[in-house]
C-alpha cells in the first residue's frame, strides 16, 4: 500500500481548512502535537522543505516584519484558540503559543465529546478526500452517514434535553417508512398518520428527508411544544436540502398533523466557515455572526461540528433515564470504535 498522507494547506486555503490540517497532523505525528514548523514548511516561507519547531517559530517572527506574510498563520492559530474557547472539555487538543503548536489531550477519546469531535474532524477529511489514498478509507467511508446521524441524534438531545427519534433511512430498527412514522408520533403523543399511503405519494418512501425527530415535552404531555425536525448531511452539499422546504411535504402524511410550528435544523460535520475567506477589514467574528445570521434564513438551527460534538458531550452526560428517550445512545460505542479504527489505519500514525 502507498504511504498514507494527508493532503497539505496552501495560503490561500481559509483559516479553517488549515485549521484541520493542523488538527489531523497532531492526531497522526508520533509526538502528538503539531507546530509552527510543519505548516511553515507547508507553506515553505523561506524556501525550505520543512521547519524543525525552534527554527518555524524564529522564522515565524522574522515573517512579521514582511507585510501580510504571516497572517495565514495568525488566523491559523486565532481559529484553533477559538475552538478550544468554544469547545471547552469537547476539544481533543491545547493550544500553546510558546512556541506556537497543536497538542493531543491526553486519553484524547476519554469524553464523549471530544470523541463526536474527532469523529466529525475525520469525517470530514475522509468526504473530501483529503486522506489519501482514498482507497485506504474505503471502509470507513462506508460508514460515515450512519454513524453522524448517531452524532446529530445525540446533539440534538443534549440541545432539546428531551426525547430524539433517529428517523433518516435506514433506520437501525428496520422498520417501513409509515409503521416508523406511527411508533415515532406515538412517543410524541400528538399527530395522527394516515392509515395509508395517499395517491400521488411515493409508494416506497424512506424517510421523506427529515433524518432527526426531537421534541421537549411539558410535565402535561399534551401538545404546542418544543419541536425540531433535522436533517443530516456528511458531505458537502447540505446547500441543497434545506430541511425547512420539506417540512410541509413531511406533515402531508398526516391526517392531522402533529404541529403548526417546528424548529428546522440542519447537521453538518464540517465547520459552517469551512469555506469563507477572511476580511482584512472585519474582524472575523463579524464575519462568522453574518454567515450564521444569513445561513439561518434558509436552514433554520445550525448544528456543525463545534455544536454537534459540544451537545452530544452534554447528552451523554445527562442523567440515567436518558438512554430510552435519545435513539442512538446505545451506539455511541460504534462511533468511538470508528474513531479508533480509523487512527488504526496503516499509515495513520507517523512512526518515529
Amino acid at each position: 500500500m502507498a504511504d498514507l498522507f494527508i493532503t497539505p494547506p496552501e495560503r490561500n486555503h481559509t483559516r479553517s481548512a488549515n485549521a484541520d490540517w493542523m488538527e489531523i497532523q497532531a492526531l497522526r505525528a508520533a509526538g502528538r502535537r503539531s507546530t509552527i514548523g510543519d505548516i511553515l514548511g507547508v507553506f515553505d516561507f523561506n524556501g525550505d522543505a520543512a521547519a524543525d519547531d525552534d527554527a518555524g517559530a524564529d522564522l515565524y517572527e522574522e515573517s512579521i516584519l514582511e507585510a501580510g506574510r504571516n497572517r495565514p498563520i495568525d488566523d491559523m492559530f486565532d481559529e484553533l484558540q477559538y475552538r478550544a474557547r468554544v469547545l471547552g472539555d469537547a476539544y481533543p487538543f491545547t493550544v500553546d503559543m510558546s512556541p506556537p503548536a497543536l497538542v493531543q489531550i491526553p486519553d484524547i477519546t476519554s469524553t464523549p465529546g471530544r470523541v463526536v469531535y474527532l469523529f466529525c474532524l475525520l469525517a470530514s477529511a475522509i468526504r473530501e478526500n483529503r486522506v489519501q489514498p482514498a482507497g485506504s478509507t474505503n471502509a470507513a467511508r462506508k460508514e460515515i452517514a450512519n454513524l453522524f446521524q448517531v452524532c446529530a441524534c445525540l446533539a440534538a438531545g443534549g440541545y432539546i434535553v428531551g426525547d430524539v427519534a433517529s428517523f433518516g433511512f435506514p433506520r437501525a430498527t428496520g422498520t417501513d417508512f409509515l409503521p416508523a412514522l406511527r411508533d415515532t408520533f406515538q412517543r410524541f403523543g400528538a399527530g395522527e398518520v394516515r392509515p395509508a399511503v395517499s395517491p400521488g405519494h411515493p409508494t416506497a418512501a424512506k424517510d421523506d428527508g427529515i433524518d432527526v425527530i426531537a421534541w421537549r415535552d411539558h410535565p402535561d404531555r399534551m401538545p404546542a411544544k418544543l419541536y425540531l425536525l433535522g436533517q443530516c448531511a456528511s458531505g458537502r452539499g447540505w446547500e441543497e436540502k434545506s430541511v425547512r422546504d420539506r417540512i410541509p411535504q413531511f406533515h402531508g402524511w398526516f391526517s392531522t398533523p402533529p404541529a403548526t410550528h417546528c424548529l428546522p435544523s440542519m447537521f453538518i460535520p464540517f465547520t459552517l466557515h469551512h469555506d469563507v475567506s477572511g476580511d482584512p477589514t472585519t474582524a472575523f467574528q463579524t464575519v462568522l455572526t453574518n454567515k450564521y445570521l444569513r445561513e439561518e434564513r434558509r436552514y433554520g438551527i445550525i448544528f456543525d461540528r463545534f455544536r454537534i460534538a459540544y451537545f452530544a458531550g452534554v447528552c451523554l452526560g445527562a442523567g440515567d433515564d436518558e438512554p430510552s428517550r435519545v435513539d442512538g445512545r446505545e451506539r455511541f460505542g460504534d462511533v468511538r470504535a470508528w474513531v479508533e479504527t480509523t487512527f488504526g489505519i496503516p499509515g495513520f500514525i507517523e512512526s518515529v
